[in-house]
């Protein structure tokens, strides 16, 4: 035939088919992507870290930086690698001994992840914050691990000092001390804003207060002419809606309040069942309180509205600042009120009838967004701001996500170091017989080793067994010192002082891991700013695997 053509020159339609597989790099941080989503790991891949002191605990928790995708790393250390190094850090080789055990760190951390740029530098930090403190404040965290006290309390002052100014930028230290079993990880900042604590639940439903189309939406359900398989696949939400405004338009526009009325809500609910196994009204029963419970201004989110830094913002004002500051303009007016969530929890439901209840969400989500988004163009511009300082993606999830923001306040390292502020309160109300006792008489020894350390150069413990005894009774008295106390010090202060004492200060490889694991799951919180970071101590005792938090 004249109009036949080649069977290899045929063509039926057989456009190439898109593969959705993900691409290399989301495969690789596949996992991690789960925890803080596109935007945490975009924060991550611009986050320069410096490490002080590449021992085994710090070049762990480099480890587990490197491996989720920082952007940068520096190792800074004057000192050379030693066979005890190679010992107990698993990321120097026998043959580093003699080399910089700076250029030898950075040499097999960069292995673990080859989109990660490391780089060292061979000299001494303290000559450096003398000559250079500008490079200090060049990174987005640093990390001081087991170096000299007098280093450490110099290091933080710097950067409390430049956080200072209005604008300075605020880098967090997290400094770690161990030995042997015993470990301190600390965390100096100033102000953090946490964008999302990532809370139980974020969902406001807001049943005794249903926006319009929501209410109009469940009123219009007509359960008359609904068969079984419908009528048990209503989403709880819809079903608690519908009764509170029911029960509301036969109650003078109120919700139940006594016992009593809230025991005829329930009863009024169950003889809407047409089964007596229906789950869905099993979950509106379980969830009936949430009608009575008032939708309001969570308490913490109060608390944040009526900080200085939120109600008085300006050009200098960070982002999360000038949104909470919005925010406490969207919550003065009607209803008062949050904007709305387009989350829902899990229910049993068909999936057409949570996705329109969903859609329903989510409308009302973005036109609480919109209103929210006018309120924020006239407070940008107030402050001399262009309308799109902040990005559009951030102030939707901060709108989608209001429930899970945070602020953290911090103090000086050196309040501490010096026995002051929150460590006084502390000690008044210690007592031998909590559970946090023990972990609060190691931080104490912690603290009076240093001291310990200023004086004699060496650290408790590092001296021969003879001398052992020696190093506890001085260590004891410094401790004795610190707590105010003339008449013996209890057991358990005893017990921990020997125990830090018998460490020596030395870096034990577990205990290297488990405080390397701490200190990166720390740094990711503070570069992503999701979930909510230490405030500020935790002493870790691997002798009988407990740990406890304190905040000085």
């Amino acid at each position: 035939m004249d109009d036949s053509i080649d069977v290899v020159q045929a063509t039926t339609g057989t456009s190439e088919i898109p593969s959705y597989r993900p691409d290399a790099k989301t495969r690789r941080y596949d996992r991690q992507l789960r925890l803080w989503a596109s935007a945490g790991q975009r924060s991550l891949e611009q986050a320069r870290v410096l490490l002080i002191g590449p021992d085994a605990t710090g070049c762990q928790a480099l480890k587990n930086l490197v491996l989720p995708g920082i952007s940068h790393f520096t190792i800074l250390s004057p000192n050379i690698t030693t066979s005890q190094d190679v010992a107990t850090n698993f990321f120097l080789h026998p043959d580093s001994v003699s080399s910089s055990i700076a250029d030898e760190s950075v040499k097999y951390l960069k292995e673990l992840n080859p989109s990660v740029e490391g780089t060292a530098r061979v000299e001494d930090p303290l000559s450096l914050i003398s000559s250079e403190p500008d490079y200090f404040l060049s990174f987005t965290l640093i990390i001081a691990s087991n170096v000299e006290p007098s280093l450490l309390l110099q290091l933080a002052d710097l950067l409390w000092d430049a956080s200072a100014t209005v604008g300075g930028p605020d880098i967090p230290l997290i400094a770690i001390r161990n030995s042997g079993f015993v470990g301190r990880v600390e965390i100096q900042l100033r102000e953090h804003s946490v964008v999302d604590t990532h809370p139980d639940t974020s969902h406001t439903l807001r049943l005794d207060a249903p926006f319009p189309s929501l209410e109009q939406h469940a009123r219009s359900l007509d359960y008359a002419t609904m068969d079984s398989m419908d009528h048990s696949h209503i989403p709880w939400v819809v079903l608690l809606v519908r009764a509170a405004s029911l029960w509301k338009e036969s109650h003078g526009g109120s919700l139940p309040e006594t016992s009593e009325e809230k025991s005829q809500f329930k009863e009024s609910l169950k003889a809407e069942k047409q089964k007596g196994d229906e789950e869905n009204y099993d979950e509106a029963l379980a969830q009936a309180y949430r009608v009575w419970n008032k939708s309001e201004v969570p308490w913490e989110l109060k608390q944040l509205l009526e900080d200085d830094s939120v109600k008085n913002v300006s050009a200098n004002s960070k982002n999360l600042h000038i949104l909470l500051h919005t925010l406490g303009q969207y919550v003065s007016s009607p209803p008062y009120l949050p904007p709305t969530s387009p989350s829902l929890p899990d229910m049993h439901s068909s999936t057409t009838s949570y996705v329109s209840l969903q859609n329903l969400y989510k409308a009302q989500f973005q036109e609480d967004l919109s209103t929210f988004q006018s309120l924020l163009t006239n407070v940008l511009t107030g402050v001399g701001l262009p309308e799109d300082a902040i990005p559009q993606e951030e102030v939707e999830g901060f709108v989608k996500n209001v429930s899970g923001v945070g602020i953290i306040k911090g103090s000086p390292l050196r309040v501490s170091r010096e026995g002051k502020g929150k460590l006084q309160d502390e000690i008044a109300e210690f007592d031998d017989e909590t559970d946090s006792a023990t972990c609060f008489g190691m931080y104490l020894a912690l603290l009076a080793s240093e001291r310990f350390y200023a004086t004699h150069s060496r650290w408790p413990g590092t001296k021969p067994k003879e001398d052992m005894a020696e190093d506890n009774r001085e260590v004891e008295e410094i401790v004795t010192g610190l707590v105010g106390k003339k008449e013996e010090l209890p057991e358990v202060l005893i017990e921990s002082i020997a125990e830090v004492t018998r460490g020596g200060f030395s870096t034990i490889p577990t205990t290297a891991a488990f405080l390397g694991g701490v200190v990166a799951q720390e740094a990711i919180k503070l570069v992503t700013n999701q979930y909510t970071p230490l405030d500020n101590t935790v002493v870790i005792n691997l002798v009988k695997s407990e740990s406890a938090k304190f905040k000085f």
